[in-house]
């Protein structure tokens, strides 16, 4: 009984220092090499880790929601840039009359060629600087609406360079964000509704519907579909 004893000390003995010795395997210089191996590729990219980090502290977001789930949420509107013609830009670079990052939101206004479907695309500043540091040839879109884009680069906080495009573009608005005051948005029982088209790359063959409705309180519940659009793909006909 008594070497028994003596034995399970032993192996108990032999086992701590096991342990120990594995939780001492972790030196200063492979802890670097980990931290390197996962933040490092940040110093080889165009914006760094703290410039990201810095983006993401400053951004302004968007006002907490209320305890009844409604967003207090009011946007104003500033035009930026407008086309001089009627029938819209089909190319050119855009001077903006103001900073696009001075913004919560930037909207654009566009279609394709023909100028059927016109409709709105929207960004924030921050979503802007995501698709420049992903994209491999350093270029984000600036309007998208089924298989039409227009894409380049800000050069400048206020001017846009354009690197390719297939459509036209009308306007461009930077939209700010603030607490809405306690005054209802609507009246109860009024309803609007909103054009949906189908998403890139398919053509939308006809347009679909989502409706939203004012509730007791003066606030819009959220959008919900009530007619979903016709959808094709680029190379088949419209039924």
């Amino acid at each position: 009984m008594k070497n028994m004893i003596v034995l399970s000390l032993i192996l108990g003995s032999f086992f701590m220092s096991a342990i120990a010795a594995d939780a001492e395997k972790m030196t200063f210089d492979k802890a670097t090499q980990s931290h390197n191996a996962t933040y490092g590729k940040y110093s080889a990219q165009s914006i760094t880790e703290q410039q990201s980090q810095l983006a993401w502290d400053s951004y302004k977001q968007r006002p907490e929601e209320s305890s009844g789930g409604t967003a207090t949420l009011q946007r104003t509107y500033k035009q930026l840039w407008k086309s001089s013609s009627t029938s819209g830009m089909t190319t050119g670079n855009i001077p903006l009359t103001e900073s696009f990052r001075n913004f919560d939101e930037i909207v654009t206004i566009g279609s394709n060629d023909n100028g059927q479907y016109v409709q709105h695309y929207r960004f924030t500043p921050l979503e802007y600087d995501l698709s420049i540091e992903s994209s491999t040839y350093g270029q984000a879109t600036l309007y998208e609406r089924d298989a039409v884009s227009w894409n380049g680069v800000f050069t400048t906080d206020t001017y846009f360079t354009t690197k390719g495009e297939n459509g036209k573009l009308y306007a461009i608005y930077g939209v700010k964000f603030s607490p809405s005051s306690n005054t209802p948005s609507c009246s109860a029982g009024q309803t609007k509704t909103e054009n949906v088209y189908c998403n890139s790359p398919q053509k939308t063959c006809e347009v679909g519907a989502r409706t939203q409705s004012c509730s007791a309180n003066g606030d819009w519940t959220p959008l919900s579909v009530t007619r979903a659009p016709i959808c094709v793909s680029q190379t088949q006909q419209c039924p």
